[in-house]
């Protein structure tokens, strides 16, 4: 088989799928930075006790919603379903959590 014999994609099809991918590029990147910086305020402002652990936490929850404001304006566009919003959370806990982590030892 050549690369005659297979149907050729149409190019909004392509510009479609840049687009995703440029759109989850700049997800991963945001929740990426927010988990990244819950991580070390959450080692500064609660620490390593284990009464002010709840704290951390609340900082993750914060830096998950205030992404809600931030994606418009960097222009991810569409609505955030739920499975947008389950990556999102998931992002930015596992950065978040490997930062302070990696802070408290």
């Amino acid at each position: 088989m050549t690369k005659a014999d297979f149907p050729k994609i149409p190019d909004k099809i392509k510009e479609e799928r840049e687009k995703e991918r440029i759109e989850g590029i700049k997800k991963t990147a945001v929740s990426g930075i927010f988990g990244i910086f819950a991580g070390i305020i959450s080692f500064y402002l609660a620490g390593e006790g284990q009464v002010r652990a709840g704290f951390g936490l609340t900082i993750l929850l914060f830096a998950i919603l205030i992404q809600k404001y931030i994606y418009p304006s960097i222009n991810v566009t569409g609505e955030l379903k739920a499975n947008d919003w389950l990556y999102i959370g998931f992002m930015t806990l596992s950065f978040w959590f490997v930062s302070w982590t990696i802070m408290l030892n």
